[in-house]
């Protein structure tokens, strides 16, 4: 085995390789989500099947790996994502205009 730093086509490599394994599970429990769905209620009391469910863990590290790389959206205009990004930007706007001050009332 080579000694010294991997190169930068190795490391984009790997780092693909990363991608690709996430996005598998991903499309894996996507289907099995799916396929539970189209599942009779009866068996799935009958035999006490669960809904899949995506591994904490593992969609923890996914979350880490995209912010690691800088990966973002934007919302579109009317999705929720939009409305509540608008909602914060309006609230910290209205919070430098006012600044830190408490209002005290009699109530």
């Amino acid at each position: 085995m080579a000694k010294g730093p991997a190169t930068e086509g190795r490391l984009g490599d790997l780092h693909n390789k990363v991608a690709e394994v996430m996005i598998s599970a991903l499309d894996t429990i996507e289907k099995s989500q799916h396929a539970y769905e189209l599942m009779d209620a009866e068996v799935i009391a009958d035999k006490g099947i669960k809904e899949p469910e995506i591994n904490p863990a593992l969609l923890s590290v996914m979350v880490r790996f995209l912010d690691a790389n800088k990966v973002t959206c934007a919302p579109e205009a009317g999705n929720t994502m939009g409305e509540l990004e608008q909602r914060l930007a309006d609230k910290a706007k209205r919070r430098r205009s006012v600044g830190n001050v408490v209002h005290l009332t009699d109530e």
